[in-house]
Order: C-alpha cells, then structure tokens, then sequence
C-alpha cells in the first residue's frame, strides 16, 4: 500500500515562520522561494540536485540524507546576484 504520511509530489508543506539554520530539501526549496515560482516539491529538489551537481551549491550529507545550510543557501543567492 504505500506511505500514507508521504505528500504527493505537488503539495508544499505550510512555509515556516523562520527557517532553521538546517533544513531539509523541501525547506531549502522555501526559503529560495521555489514554491513562488511554480516548481513542486519534486521539481525543486530536482533544481537543488542539479546546483548541487554543477558545483553551484553545496549541502551536507550525514545520517543518509542531505540537508541545507542557511549560510550555504545565503552564499548562493549571493553569488546568483547582479554586480
């Protein structure tokens, strides 16, 4: 039967207050504001997977998954703005 708990790839999850200094992918996705520009969960995270590849953002991986730094997604938008 599947995972009942698992949200469908296009729901969002109500966007935090603040976000923590490390997040999930789908937080990382908010707080870039992907959920604002019509991605899903599963096409954001695919955004994230592809930065992550080009060398563009980095993310940290312990306990099997991967997780976001705030000052890693802080450098990112720093380094994607105009001079």
């Amino acid at each position: 039967m599947g995972n009942k708990n698992k949200q469908p790839e296009f729901d969002w999850p109500e966007k935090p207050v603040s976000f923590p200094a490390l997040m999930t992918p789908v937080e990382a996705a908010m707080f870039l504001r992907l959920d604002e520009i019509g991605h899903n969960p599963g096409s954001a995270q695919r955004s994230l997977n592809y930065w992550r590849e080009h060398g563009e953002l980095k993310a940290t991986k312990y306990a099997r998954h991967v997780w976001f730094l705030k000052k890693e997604l802080e450098a990112f938008l720093n380094n994607k703005t105009e001079s």
